[in-house]
């Protein structure tokens, strides 16, 4: 087996364990598998290009290279690929307009955060749409429960040991609670707003996911997606945001 089969060779093996490995680490460990990924594919091609250049033989060896090279970077960074044409709305599905809204979780959840919010409990939960916040529940601690009311409002109690930070919601369950945002970088938000506000922003700006914020100091409910924040919502605009967003999959 010559040099050039052998990186080929070795970059399929990383290939398939950045795939296995890719919800179950940090995004910041998967980006160093993504760079050594590259630069063996890299090295690929420059023993392809030395070698062609003595020989007409490597014919296979190019297609070997380069066909799965496209693949493999697709795969490497379908969920950046995809959160830009998300963003950019090339990517709506067909069956949007006709999916209804997941009124079950939306009555539970509105319980809940008026619960919350008529009592100065502050909250951070998060309901998952199509972008996975794998790397974020791996963290957290697992509770894979069904969404009820009630236990939505205990998790968030100061006196338990899961009030602080946020419970990721996947499929009408609660997936996990304790999970920790990375706080935005942004400037020019006002200074009332805390670290589960700002932690809010910053998971809208890493995902599609519809984020909703309690104040402990106030009660107000605010809700972000797609980088943006609605502070101090009524119940009503809150139901909106579950009539659009909180669809049935």
């Amino acid at each position: 087996m010559g040099n050039f089969e052998l990186v080929v060779l070795v970059s399929y093996l990383y290939a398939i364990f950045l795939l296995v490995l890719r919800a179950k680490i940090s995004h910041k460990n998967i980006r160093w598998f993504k760079i050594l990924l590259v630069m063996l594919f890299v090295a690929a091609l420059y023993y392809l290009i030395a070698d062609s250049a003595t020989t007409t033989a490597l014919l296979p060896a190019r297609i070997i290279v380069f066909i799965p090279l496209g693949y493999v970077l697709i795969i490497m960074f379908i969920n950046e690929i995809s959160s830009v044409f998300k963003r950019m709305e090339f990517l709506k599905k067909r069956s949007v307009k006709n999916r209804k809204t997941n009124n079950d979780l939306a009555t539970k959840l509105g319980s809940a955060i008026e619960f919350l919010a008529s009592r100065k409990i502050g909250a951070l939960i998060s309901i998952e749409r199509d972008i996975t916040l794998s790397s974020f529940v791996n963290k957290a601690v697992m509770i894979e429960a069904p969404v009820s009311s009630e236990l939505l409002a205990t998790i968030f109690v100061p006196t338990t040991p899961l009030h602080d930070g946020a419970v990721i919601i996947r499929d009408n369950n609660i997936l996990c609670a304790k999970a920790y945002y990375p706080s935005t970088s942004r400037t020019d938000l006002p200074l009332k707003f805390g670290t589960r506000h700002r932690a809010a922003i910053g998971i809208s700006e890493q995902s599609d996911a519809l984020t909703i914020v309690v104040s402990e100091e106030t009660g107000y409910i605010s809700v972000t997606i797609n980088r943006q924040i609605d502070y101090n919502v009524s119940r009503e605009t809150l139901n909106l945001y579950f009539e659009k967003y909180l669809k049935i999959k």
